[in-house]
C-alpha cells in the first residue's frame, strides 16, 4: 500500500449534480477516485466545459459540495478531479445541475428529501460527512484510533435517527469486503446543524504495516442503502 508514487488516481466516478431539487444550492456528489485523499470541483456554464471556474478554495476531503453561488434560471455543468497528495486525476465527466425553478419540487430519489409518493416512502433527510481528523499520524496494530468527524445536515428539516458505522478498508470505496469496527446510533440532528462527533475505535490485530482507510458511514434511519460516506487515510507502523 502507499501513495508515495507518481501515478495519478483515476477520475472520480458517478458525479451527480442535483436537478432542481433545492432552491438555495446545487448539491454535487461523487464517488471516490482510487486512493485519492482530496478533491477539486469545477463549474462551467457550457456543456463543453469552457471557461471553468474552481469552486473549492483548496483540496477538500469530502466527496460532496453545496454550490450556493448558483443562480436561478441557469444551468451549470460540474466536474471534479482527485489527488493522492502529489498528482491529480483527469477531470470526471460533466454533469448538469440547477436550482429549483418556479417553485416546482423535483423528484430526484437519489438526492431529494421530498416524499416518494409512488412507494409511499417517508422523507429521507440525510447527514453528510464534511471532514475526518485522526488523533495521531500513525497507529499500531490493535491500538485505539480517535476520530473527530465533522458532519452537516444540509436540509431545512431535522434528520432523525442516524446510524454511524466505521470500517477499515484497503481503499476509499465502501464495499462488503471492508471490516466493521464500530456501530453507534445518534438520535437526530437539527435542521442545518453542523456537529463534530468524537469517536474512538479499536484497530484489528494483526495488521500489516502500511496505509489503510477508515471509512465513516452515516445511514439515515439505519437504511444502509441510502448511507453517506467519508474516508481518511491512516498509517499502521511496525512498532
Amino acid at each position: 500500500m502507499g501513495i508515495g508514487n507518481t501515478v495519478a488516481p483515476p477520475p472520480p466516478v458517478n458525479l451527480n449534480a442535483s436537478d432542481g431539487v433545492y432552491d438555495k444550492f446545487v448539491l454535487i456528489r461523487w464517488e471516490p477516485a482510487g486512493k485519492a485523499s482530496e478533491y477539486r470541483l469545477f463549474r462551467s456554464t457550457s456543456p463543453s466545459g469552457a471557461s471553468l471556474i474552481e469552486l473549492t478554495r483548496s483540496g477538500q476531503s469530502s466527496t460532496w459540495f453545496c454550490d450556493y453561488g448558483a443562480e436561478k434560471g441557469k444551468d451549470y455543468y460540474y466536474a471534479v478531479m482527485g489527488s493522492e497528495g502529489k498528482t491529480y486525476s483527469p477531470l470526471s465527466p460533466f454533469d448538469k445541475g440547477f436550482l429549483r425553478k418556479d417553485g416546482k419540487v423535483a423528484q430526484d430519489e437519489s438526492l431529494t428529501a421530498v416524499e416518494q409518493e409512488k412507494y409511499a416512502a417517508p422523507k429521507v433527510v440525510f447527514v453528510l460527512v464534511e471532514n475526518i481528523k485522526t488523533d495521531a499520524d500513525a497507529y499500531v496494530s490493535g491500538g485505539m484510533a480517535g476520530l473527530s468527524i465533522a458532519v452537516h445536515n444540509i436540509f431545512d428539516e431535522p434528520a432523525h435517527r442516524t446510524e454511524l458505522r466505521i470500517y477499515l478498508s484497503a481503499d476509499a470505496t465502501w464495499d462488503f469486503n471492508d471490516r466493521l469496527l464500530l456501530t453507534k446510533t445518534y438520535s437526530g440532528f437539527p435542521a442545518g446543524a453542523r456537529a463534530v462527533l468524537e469517536e474512538a475505535t479499536l484497530l484489528p490485530d494483526p495488521l500489516l504495516p502500511g496505509e489503510y482507510f477508515l471509512l465513516v458511514v452515516l445511514a439515515p434511519e439505519g437504511d444502509i442503502l441510502n448511507a453517506k460516506t467519508g474516508a481518511t487515510i491512516i498509517n499502521i507502523s511496525d512498532q
